[in-house]
Parts: structure tokens; sequence; C-alpha cells
């Protein structure tokens, strides 16, 4: 078992054990789940490994995180630390959108529009297609220290930090949406998450989720992905689950619409379901497309960039006997360069026939802004 303690309180000493884990080539995580007032850090020594299992059960305690396409990594939770999370001061600037003639926007409009004649003769139903936004932070960047300012902008939300050496790449986000988890109780949830509009309405007000509008692009994105996680318990003749939603919720400034799925492992007996449905969903056409094979086949001609952990999964396992795994989005990698340090953000859309290619255009920049108004100033 992981060894324990509860000395580490105060965030000049977490930042201490993130930046000596990353001297000694250790492997290092950091979540708080959503809702929670609490946080977990654990150091693997031997700097994680990849895995071909993904019998969740039976892993030790630990935390994974994997690739939109390929292999997880692990990372043993040899030393876990846990502690409240403390208060920090919200310095927030204001990020303004790409320039209308950027060669980025350009190319990103022209692979949005040649999805839609894809999908007009056929060839899928839905594809999501992903950009990336660069940017040199401060010299003084902490990890640690932006992990605790996403906890309080955004409490609803999973919000993690991991680091592997053998990559020399931390990887931080603030995601909404979860791909498969399991409590105590042994309840098992996924939920399906698509559809996206800003919180701030035209007129510059706040719109409650209550009140939100829908088109039926929106609609028909969404209902994509859960016709999808409902296909996946077909394929295990999994018919005892509740379907709450589609609701919508609000996800720091943005909008969903949301659809959630739970099932009793206890009563059916079926602890494995985690990760057979894991198997099975990763990665969802909400990150992909519809059908699978044929939007992953168009995005490797689409995008000219590795989506590498962005769009994949990570999170807790086995943790006080429960598993949280999230999809990787509203992300940013951090890599260090010749100026100090790089920030590449993450941020994708679904496109269907009934796309506005400038709108998809503008959901990119709303979610590469979730983490860039924090981490930019």
């Amino acid at each position: 078992m992981p060894k324990n303690t509860s000395l580490y309180h105060q965030d000049v000493e977490w930042d201490h054990l993130w930046k000596d884990a990353q001297q000694h080539d250790a492997a290092i995580a950091i979540w708080r789940l959503p809702n929670s007032e609490k946080r977990s850090l654990l150091i693997d020594t031997q700097g994680g490994h990849i895995t071909d299992s993904l019998d969740l059960q039976s892993f030790e305690p630990g935390f994974m995180a994997a690739p939109f396409v390929g292999k997880p990594y692990f990372l043993k939770a040899e030393h876990l630390f846990n502690s409240e999370i403390p208060s920090v001061h919200v310095s927030v600037k204001e990020v303004f959108p790409s320039k209308a003639g950027s060669p980025k926007k350009e190319n990103f409009l022209y692979w949005v529009n040649a999805s839609i004649q894809e999908i007009k003769t056929g060839n899928f139903q839905k594809v999501v297609l992903s950009r990336t936004d660069e940017e040199e932070l401060n010299a003084d960047y902490s990890t640690v220290h932006f992990f605790e300012l996403l906890c309080q902008v955004y409490p609803q939300a999973f919000v993690s930090a991991f680091y592997i050496p053998s990559l020399q790449q931390t990887w931080i986000c603030a995601t909404p949406e979860v791909l498969v988890s399991i409590n105590e109780e042994g309840i098992f949830k996924t939920i399906s998450l698509a559809g996206t509009q800003s919180v701030i309405n035209q007129e510059g007000q706040i719109t409650k989720p209550q009140d939100a509008r829908w088109s039926q692009k929106e609609i028909e994105e969404q209902a994509f992905v859960s016709r999808y996680i409902i296909e996946c318990f077909k394929k295990i003749r999994l018919r005892e689950y509740v379907e709450i939603g589609p609701k919508t919720i609000q996800a720091g400034n943005l909008l969903h619409l949301k659809t959630e799925y739970r099932v009793d492992t206890k009563s059916l007996n079926f602890p494995q379901l985690p990760g057979i449905m894991l198997s099975l969903l990763h990665p969802t056409s909400a990150v992909c497309g519809t059908p699978k094979e044929a939007a992953i086949d168009w995005i490797k001609q689409a995008e000219a960039h590795d989506r590498e952990f962005y769009s994949g999964y990570v999170g807790p396992v086995n943790l006080n006997d429960a598993i949280y795994l999230f999809v990787n989005l509203r992300t940013v990698k951090i890599m260090r360069d010749s100026k100090g340090y790089l920030a590449t953000y993450y941020a994708g859309c679904g496109i269907t026939e009934d796309s506005d290619p400038e709108k998809e255009w503008e959901e990119t920049e709303m979610k590469c802004q979730t983490l860039q108004r924090i981490l930019s100033f």
C-alpha cells in the first residue's frame, strides 16, 4: 500500500514535492475530484510504466494517463499525500480570440469545410477536429500554483496535473467529462457530454443552465454520443442501467448538454464493468466521431499535430475502493524550451452536416480560453 501522510499542507511544500520529483526523474500526479475540498498527490519513483491491461480491478492504487490512441501509462501510488486545498488569490487575465486572418484559423476552416463535405457524401456522420495554440509562460510558472487556481475557478471540474519523466511533459486539465467511474458502493457511471455554448450570451449576460437554448446541430451532436454509449451496453448485453438527461450543465465559462448513465455493479455482480466499458468507450464519439474508425482515419489526415494525451483519459485508480477516469479535455501541455516554458493548449469541436465553420472556430477559442485566461498572467 502507498505511504500516506498529511504533513504537507502548504502550497510551498507541495510545490517543493513536485519540483523534487521532477529532479529525481520520478513520475508525479496531483488531482482534485469535482466538488471536493481535498487534493491528492502521488509519486512513483520508478517513473511510471506503460500497461497492456485494462483490468482495472486488478490494479494497485495509482493514477492512469492514456493518450488519444495508444496504451495507457500507470503511475503507482508509491507515496501518497492528501490535504485540504489552500486558498489562493485568483488573478484572471482576459484572453482575446486570434485574428481572423491567421494561418491557423484559415487551415482549421479549410478542414471543417472538407469534413462537412465528407459527411454529406456519407463517409461518416460526425467527426471531432482539434487544434492547438501555443504560448510562452512566465519564468516563475508553478504547476502546483496553477493547479490550485484551477481548483478555485472550476469547482465542478476534475482538475489534475501529471508529469512523466520519460516524456519530459507536464499535462494539466480542468475537465467536466467522466469517462468511467465506480464508487465505493459499486455504482458505475459514464456520461454523454457534447454541444457547447458560452455562458455569456450576446447581451453580455450570464445564461443560467435552465435557460439555455440549443440548436438542432448541438442536440444531434450530443445524441450521437448517447447512442454510442447505449450501443456499448448492448454489446455486453447490459440492460440494467439508469439514464438521466439530457440536461444543460455549466463547466467554467461554457455550457454543455449532458446525459448520465448509472449501473449498480454490486447488484449485478459485475465488478469488471469499468474496465470492459473503458475498452469499448475510448475514444468516445465525443472526441473522435461516428463511426469511430472512419472518423479516426479522417482525423489523421486533417490534424497536423499529434494529440498525445489530449482527448485521452486521466484519473486515480483503486484509491479508497473507487475509480475515477475522466476524458482529458480543457488541457494544456507544458514543456521546457530555450526561453523557459512553452504551453500548448488543445481544443476540439464536433463537426456535423449542419456545422457553421466560423462558429466551430469560435468554439475552439472558448475552450482554449478556459485555461489561457488563468495561466496567461
